[in-house]
């Protein structure tokens, strides 16, 4: 295999569309097809006003990031800002966060797999079929980004128009049903009150959340400054409204009761004659699941790439294929993948824990929408994308606090989970202080 080990190698290929093709991939997710009953449960017909707000929740952080993005695009550029803005420690730090995060790329194919045992008769409680075909679409993905970017942008977009069209079935033949007196009947909005509203609302931050990864691959694209901002909101907002009116239909239809805490298989057997059910199941449940893990495998090694070049980790882990795929990091991250899912981890265990630290991690690229207008005024003054100081200092702000609770309810009720985390990031700081003398002497070499 030849390789490079230049972050530079990596081409620039991708266009407007195939960012809101990865945008609205790594949005739609198990997230809608899991978390929906789950909100219901809480929020009652509040239910599409909730993903409204938790779309709010999302779009503020990824206002600051695009504003950062369109200013400095860079490959790795949530890494970078750390980096550039916080501190080389900190930026690491934020790194082995993020490896830790990657544990959804298990929880995506463990449920892709129950998806596609429950259409097969027999499997739908073969643990063994299960976990096979976790690994099976876990490999396919991984198999796909190696051969390169543009193809595993390619196989995003066919993903990402088959499940949007799933969604849209979803909504047209469902709101001819919606018994529209559910919404108006007494407490049924907030039938839990303001406590669980604003809880089912930071749930659905998962589901709602994920094109702020685009930011990653700024190095990537033909036209980042324009096409970045674009893609980040543009496919959050899509996103929202269609995940609103998916609420309206899993809430209208049937009684909330029947509803609340399940997945949308009820609705769907209720609204779809059986082929169209077939296709909702494949098209909305599994083909949403596929796309948000191959879009993840698109974005996740970016920040490592440039952090081994730097010298956190070995420069051997930085190589680059002839295709101009960073082939050992996303081996990586297809092993911390792989791992949950041959042990048989809970798929509960695995999306809160891999949820929460993925909200943590997130917390420090945001907090340089802060730092940016004082430390780089030039890339400011010069970005497509501007935003004053004062409401960049706003949205930055809001962002934090949002992602803040986000974070108490996804791991408040984690058994030990502060506590491992806890451990983990000890054992990180004193790494990062140990290697920082060779990073540092790797800079003077440099110089």
């Amino acid at each position: 295999m030849s390789e490079q080990t230049s972050q530079g190698s990596l081409k620039k290929v991708l266009g407007f569309w195939d960012c809101m093709g990865i945008g609205i991939g790594q949005i739609i997710g198990s997230g809608i097809m899991s978390l929906t009953g789950i909100c219901i449960a809480l929020t009652g017909a509040g239910t599409p006003l909730a993903f409204l707000l938790a779309a709010v929740l999302v779009i503020c952080p990824n206002i600051v990031l695009a504003v950062l993005g369109s200013a400095v695009p860079s490959t790795g550029g949530m890494y970078t800002y750390v980096r550039d803005y916080i501190g080389k420690k900190t930026a690491f730090f934020y790194l082995a966060l993020l490896v830790v995060g990657q544990l959804v790329l298990a929880m995506f194919a463990i449920t892709f797999a129950t998806y596609f045992c429950e259409l097969v008769p027999g499997l739908a409680d073969n643990e063994l079929a299960k976990t096979l075909v976790g690994v099976a679409i876990l490999t396919l993905c991984y198999v796909m980004n190696l051969v390169g970017v543009d193809m595993a942008a390619k196989l995003q977009n066919v993903l990402v128009a088959v499940l949007v069209a799933a969604m849209a079935l979803f909504i047209l033949f469902g709101l001819p049903k919606v018994n529209w007196d559910t919404f108006t009947a007494p407490h049924a909005i907030m039938p839990n009150g303001w406590t669980g509203f604003l809880t089912g609302a930071s749930l659905l931050t998962f589901a709602t959340g994920g094109a702020e990864f685009l930011s990653e691959l700024g190095g990537e694209m033909k036209n980042p400054g324009r096409d970045l901002p674009r893609a980040m909101i543009g496919s959050t907002i899509i996103v929202a409204v269609i995940y609103a009116f998916i609420g309206i239909v899993a809430v209208g239809v049937l009684p909330v009761e029947q509803v609340a805490g399940e997945s949308l298989v009820q609705v769907a057997r209720a609204i779809f004659p059986a082929p169209l059910y077939i296709f909702f199941i494949v098209g909305g449940g599994m083909f949403a699941v596929a796309s948000t893990l191959n879009a993840t495998f698109t974005w996740t090694t970016k920040g490592l790439l440039i952090a081994a070049e730097e010298g956190w980790l070995p420069k051997q882990a930085a190589a680059i294929s002839k295709r101009g795929t960073p082939w050992i990091l996303l081996t990586v991250f297809y092993i911390v993948g792989l791992i949950p899912i041959v042990t048989g981890l809970s798929l509960e265990t695995i999306s809160r824990l891999g949820n929460g630290v993925s909200l943590i991690y997130v917390l420090m690229p945001i907090a340089t929408g802060y730092l940016i207008h004082k430390k780089n005024p030039q890339a400011m003054a010069n970005s497509p994308f501007k935003m004053s100081k004062p409401v960049l200092y706003v949205f930055t702000t809001v962002a934090l606090i949002g992602y803040i609770m986000a974070i108490y309810f996804n791991l408040s009720d984690i058994q030990n989970a502060w506590q491992l985390i806890l451990i983990y990031s000890a054992v990180v700081i004193v790494y990062a202080f140990l290697r920082e003398k060779h990073v540092t002497s790797l800079s003077t070499v440099g110089k």
